[in-house]
């Protein structure tokens, strides 16, 4: 592992910007939501009484995992825990494929490698720092806990469940690089245990079988059970599951090639033809729909499956469940299965938004290795070969979308409701699409930084960081497209209005971003 040392300190350089900044900004969470509900429960018979409401309503917990302390600080890692560790998970997990398989991919592995840099010393080192800045942002965590007046036993549990996370999925990161040949497809083989983990746990606190915890990395943090039990016992199964993967990472890159994987691409077709730009898209782009395809298949039926547990449970309302109902159903609507569906068809849309933006960057990836340049000098246009890429962006989306609403309303035994209420989200990804496209045409060099911010941000702004920092819901719909569409499924009327609005908008976007790409170098 020669060299090891200086590679973690290049990457300390390349990383001096984003990595502090998601460090800061995943550990102070916890610590805000302790500061917001804090103002928002003024003494301990509120916040059990809210406890008590929450432990009896099944989509909640779905969502945020079981009430396992009725206390300030309980309730705030109920809220806050499962958002912290998804994003430090996919935060580590892009930390390390970007140093290790990416480098591969743009020969700056090759290169260091002809210096004194040992064979597995890039893996360490990437290993190495992403373990260290989890640790940095679990501790942070801690301390923000301990600051806002929390036991300090709980805080560090706490801390150490937020950094066992993203230490196991950077393990799974360093797995993934060894057995695929592209960045892309690390990401995605990362990504996908990263949903399983967390589908995993959706189901074991909405159904109420907890040993389904014990099959997901994220379960495991929830187990430890912070200010109640404490028990930091569970996270020898995170340690374990960390140094298996890291054997088995060092193991394999000592046995491949530089810049190939153990799972070898299946080879082109014999004539290696492509009859047009639209085909070529669709060659590059297939793996990924496919992939998302039957995620969102997969999801549509865990969450169908939910949705038979809910009734009932809307007696169980109470005066502080009164903002969640408002947020997400019209008219008085307090059928709490409708409102469940309609929180899933919103959850669907918010994911799939991501779908359109890696699209849109495979497009900045083939300019940046020269293929679209290659392509180009031909007689093909810049638009025509954007469009393809496009075309598979935008209708992808709606077929992704599709998917998981056939699957989540043929469950739940309403099938054209549900598909309706899944499929109206595609204006609002479009959305997105259309911001991604406007970055590439005209800041290429900032466009993964856009496209990750801009998908984070309406992820995280609305339900999250908005109520923080004291920003009122109605401020959030201003600037989220999603919470412009009819709650059609939850007591909201259809309405055409806001669907036209936001497909112009996505339109105006794109080719605003066309006529940028047009006219800008290839870079």
């Amino acid at each position: 592992m020669t060299g090891t040392l200086r590679l973690i300190r290049l990457i300390l350089r390349r990383e001096r910007v984003l990595a502090p900044l998601w460090i800061l900004l995943l550990g102070s969470l916890s610590a805000g939501q302790a500061a917001r509900y804090a103002r928002t429960f003024t003494s301990d018979a509120t916040i059990a009484d809210f406890a008590t409401e929450m432990t009896g309503n099944k989509a909640l917990l779905a969502f945020s995992g079981q009430v396992y302390a009725p206390t300030l600080a309980g309730m705030t890692v109920w809220k806050i825990a499962d958002t912290v560790f998804v994003l430090i998970g996919l935060v580590t997990v892009l930390t390390v494929i970007r140093h290790t398989r990416t480098e591969e991919e743009t020969g700056r592995a090759e290169l260091l490698g002809s210096g004194v840099v040992g064979r597995a010393a890039p893996l360490a080192a990437a290993l190495g720092f992403t373990w260290t800045a989890s640790l940095l942002t679990g501790l942070i965590t801690a301390l923000g806990m301990i600051k806002q007046g929390f036991d300090a036993e709980g805080s560090l549990a706490f801390g150490l469940a937020v950094a066992a996370v993203g230490i196991v999925f950077a393990a799974v990161a360093g797995l993934a690089a060894q057995l695929t040949d592209g960045a892309r497809t690390a990401v995605g083989l990362a990504g996908l245990a990263l949903g399983v983990g967390y589908v995993l746990r959706f189901l074991a606190d909405g159904s109420g079988r907890e040993w389904l915890k014990w099959l997901s990395p994220q379960g495991w943090s929830h187990l430890v059970k912070p200010y109640a039990t404490d028990d930091l016992t569970v996270l020898g199964l995170s340690l374990a599951l960390t140094t298996a993967l890291t054997v088995g990472a060092f193991a394999l890159r000592a046995r491949r090639d530089l810049g190939a994987g153990l799972l070898a691409q299946k080879p082109g077709p014999a004539d290696g033809r492509v009859r047009s730009p639209l085909a070529l898209a669709w060659r590059v782009q297939r793996g990924l729909l496919a992939g998302w395809v039957t995620g969102f298949a997969v999801a549509g039926v865990a969450f169908g499956a939910l949705a038979s547990a809910i009734p009932g449970l809307a007696d169980k309302q109470g005066d502080s469940m009164r903002e969640f109902f408002e947020r997400y159903a019209d008219n008085g609507h307090t059928d709490l299965v409708d409102t469940y569906l309609w929180l899933m068809a919103l959850s669907l849309g918010y994911v799939c938004a991501l779908y359109p933006l890696l699209a849109v960057l495979r497009m900045r990836a083939e300019e940046t290795t020269g293929r679209a340049e290659l392509l180009l000098t031909g007689a093909v246009a810049r638009l025509r070969w954007a469009a393809g890429h496009l075309l598979i962006a935008t209708l992808g989306s709606a077929a992704i979308l599709t998917a998981g609403g056939l699957a989540m309303g043929a469950v739940a035994g309403d099938p054209w409701r549900v598909l309706g209420a899944v499929v109206l989200q595609v204006p609002a990804v479009w959305v997105l699409a259309g911001i991604g496209v406007l970055a590439f045409g005209l800041l290429p060099k900032a466009a993964g930084w856009i496209c990750w911010g801009a998908f984070l941000f309406v992820n995280l702004f609305g339900e999250i960081l908005g109520p923080i920092v004291g920003i009122p819901y109605a401020t959030s719909k201003a600037v989220i497209p999603f919470l412009y569409l009819p709650k059609v499924i939850s007591g909201g009327e259809f309405s055409a209005v806001p669907v036209l609005g936001l497909t112009v908008l996505a339109v105006a976007l794109t080719a605003a971003g066309l006529a940028g790409l047009r006219r800008r170098a290839i870079v």
